[in-house]
């Protein structure tokens, strides 16, 4: 087993979807009850982790924030987005809303939830400098779904600080670009590191649409046996092993579960695991991207 590594504590990001949403393939148990959101923030506040990630398209998730923090008194950066498909209403008029239902005077990041916002009309990057320079928010940027949306970000030269986008064992569609990301000053913020939970599944258990990977999934699984590791460290730890990503958003179902990816942090994983990992890189985006995933 490999060394305990503390720091790594300090780039996990809290997802607070569940908090406002039934989010998940493996989720059984639906949205969080508002006293356990109060115990999740404390003892992520207690753990180290100093960033929330929201959105206003997540539910009711800010306003559940809000009434906790307004009852706790913790702190937190926060992160939330700009919501997709609402042209009506503008930049400033969605962030003032997000800043009432979360009460807080201002974000730390502030990102547009939907890349065709951007696309459709680039100019929106002024408004989010606006704000910006209204010392609102600290950061600004895009939630990406696709390598060559950041792409084009770095071909604009756009005036962004963040940008977060799927990431994970199979999926490493973003590898390439990751280096210009970095070179030029913008944090990756990786999401999706579980699939949303697809690696914890029985390889002989999945949906049809998946079976393609249940091989992929079983030697997985074999290696973290093989390591003494448990599943969720070598999911977590691949992508933190990685020098070009900032931060790793982490969902969590339940108290369980945040104290599971606090535990899971304290592992670095070795070099001959790595190397294995790199191995089951999956190409079909109908695997790796679960919004192609058929309704259920």
């Amino acid at each position: 087993m490999s060394a305990p590594e503390a720091s790594n504590i300090n780039r996990l990001i809290l997802g607070t979807a569940q908090f406002g949403l039934n989010y998940g393939i493996s989720n059984q148990r639906g949205q969080i009850p508002q006293e356990e959101v109060k115990a999740i923030l404390a003892k992520a506040t207690q753990a180290g982790i100093t960033t929330l990630d929201t959105a206003a398209a997540y539910g009711n998730s800010e306003q559940r924030i809000g009434n906790a923090l307004a009852e706790a008194g913790t702190d937190f950066r926060i992160i939330s987005k700009y919501p997709p498909n609402r042209p009506d209403q503008s930049i400033k008029q969605a962030f003032e809303e997000s800043l009432e239902r979360l009460g807080v005077p201002k974000l730390y990041g502030y990102l547009l939830h939907s890349y065709s916002t951007y696309s459709s009309k680039p100019a929106v990057l002024e408004e989010l400098q606006e704000l910006k320079a209204s010392g609102l928010v600290e950061k600004v940027g895009i939630s990406l779904y696709h390598p060559q949306e950041a792409e084009e970000l770095l071909s604009a030269n756009a005036p962004i600080d963040i940008v977060q986008f799927p990431y994970s064992i199979f999926d490493r569609r973003f590898d390439e670009v990751l280096p210009k990301l970095q070179q030029q000053g913008i944090e990756a913020h990786v999401r999706s590191v579980y699939l949303q939970g697809l690696y914890f599944m029985q390889p002989d258990k999945l949906p049809q649409h998946l079976q393609p990977v249940a091989a992929k999934i079983a030697a997985l699984q074999q290696l973290a046996q093989e390591y003494q590791l448990p599943l969720g460290a070598v999911c977590l730890g691949f992508a933190l092993a990685n020098p070009y990503i900032s931060n790793a958003v982490i969902g969590v179902e339940s108290l369980q579960t945040l104290l599971e990816n606090i535990r899971f942090c304290v592992y670095t994983l070795p070099e001959q695991l790595l190397a294995a990992l790199e191995q089951l890189k999956e190409e079909n985006e109908n695997i790796i991207l679960p919004y192609k995933w058929p309704a259920s």
